[in-house]
């Protein structure tokens, strides 16, 4: 019993001691610095964590991000990369950007907004209430696995908070400060131009009877009945209704067996739902994937390089894909557009102007041609579903803009901050815990 009590003692005294350490050392020691700013080592331990856990993620590298082993595989033999010196580097040269952006506010002679350090500190209050129960204390120790404590994790916020709205000051909220001539530059810089002729390589499936004959239905969910036909009738001669009252029409096939005579016209099909609730669908067999591949093939010798008259015709008559009505332009895609068939976006940026190419993807196979950009193209009103933000009502691409734009703004002043050397020899990212929420 005593030794468990001297135990509980030797731990609280630690704790006591790490509460003093990190009250004396609340920024932390200077990693980088420029004039009168600085970014501790604390932060950087912070923004090292912050990327590894979205490198763990299954958008990125996964579960196998989270193992040493990976962190010392070569990412390039021939400069001596691997994945931890490769991502720690990244992290250093977004911090580097960070502590730019706070030299040039001040240089700007910007101040963060009294309501801006107020949301901030109501953030803060809430994750300890939250996480921590209420707890600083035990909202440090929680916190103090990424390499900081409560003021270092504010001042994160704050920096944040200060290069959102150096930016704003710079372009404006929603990008007005730029000028037309800079859109149109990064829209050419970024962007490409494609249409196709896709071809499904599944079929949907639909409600089917006990016949295994699509059934047909009336706007107000009933079957909808070819009235032309013959009523069914029972073993007495009565008719026969269904389940909503409506009497049955069926007629007889070419092999005499009785069918459900349904209306077509007016009607619609219901399609079947998959155990994830999801459109359940039928691959198509290797015969069929012949027969799709040949028709795919007999449309690309028909194309001619550069030929969009021509390619728009073969659009015209042959594409399946129903959302292409929507853009009669065509396709605008960035690299980073998250297409469907990412297949597709890495050949289009791969092609010359008016170049062909057949690609299959898990969808089916996509005959596409590179068209040249429209000069204000992201300005036309019938590209705007692929260029306005419903939620902004601006560009969808502004923030990648002017992150773009600052990034110019920086640059020289990147050129004069002083790295200490020493000590970030003691950190990286293969070191840093895996930080999915500060």
């Amino acid at each position: 019993m005593k030794g468990f009590k001297r135990i509980i003692a030797l731990i609280l005294a630690c704790l006591a001691i790490l509460s003093a350490l990190t009250g004396c050392a609340s920024k932390g020691k200077p990693l980088i610095t420029l004039g009168d700013n600085e970014i501790s080592v604390n932060l950087f331990e912070l923004y090292l964590s912050r990327m590894k856990g979205m490198l763990c993620t299954t958008a990125y590298w996964g579960e196998s991000a989270t193992k040493d082993s990976f962190w010392d595989t070569w990412l390039d033999l021939y400069d001596n990369t691997t994945y931890n010196t490769h991502y720690t580097g990244i992290v250093l040269e977004n911090v580097k950007s960070y502590l730019a952006a706070l030299a040039l506010f001040d240089e700007r002679g910007l101040e963060l907004p009294k309501s801006y350090i107020e949301e901030i500190d109501a953030e803060m209050e809430k994750l300890v209430e939250e996480q921590a129960g209420g707890s600083k204390t035990t909202f440090n120790s929680i916190i103090g696995e990424y390499g900081v404590n409560y003021d270092m994790l504010r001042e994160a916020y704050i920096i944040e908070a200060k290069i959102d709205y150096l930016e704003d000051d710079l372009f404006g909220a929603d990008g007005s400060k730029i000028g037309t001539t800079m859109i149109e530059d990064y829209y050419l810089k970024h962007y490409a131009r494609f249409k196709q002729v896709f071809l499904y390589s599944y079929e949907y499936l639909y409600v089917t009877d006990r016949n295994g004959d699509v059934m047909y239905f009336t706007e107000d969910g009933k079957i909808s009945y070819d009235t032309t036909k013959t009523p069914k009738t029972n073993a007495n001669g009565d008719y026969v209704y269904d389940e909503n009252n409506d009497r049955v029409y069926v007629y007889t096939d070419d092999k005499g067996n009785e069918r459900i005579a349904y209306k077509i016209g007016g009607a619609h099909k219901e399609q079947q739902l998959d155990a994830a609730g999801k459109p359940a669908i039928r691959k198509y067999n290797e015969t069929e994937m012949e027969v799709l591949t040949a028709q795919a093939n007999e449309i690309m010798a028909k194309t001619v390089k550069g030929d969009t008259i021509n390619f728009d015709v073969l659009v015209s008559k042959y594409n399946e894909d129903s959302g292409a009505e929507d853009y009669p332009n065509g396709y605008y895609v960035t690299e980073n557009t998250n297409y469907e068939s990412p297949e597709v976006i890495k050949a289009l940026f791969d092609m010359e102007i008016g170049e062909v190419r057949m690609i299959k993807s898990e969808y089916g196979i996509h005959v596409i041609m590179r068209y040249e950009l429209e000069k204000g193209g992201y300005a036309k009103d019938e590209n705007k579903n692929l260029f306005i933000a419903n939620s902004t009502g601006t560009y969808i691409f502004m923030d990648s803009l002017k992150g773009e734009l600052l990034a110019n703004y920086l640059e020289p002043y990147k050129a004069d901050i002083v790295l200490d050397e020493e000590l970030f020899a003691t950190v990286d990212i293969k070191r840093a815990a895996i930080n999915y929420y500060y």
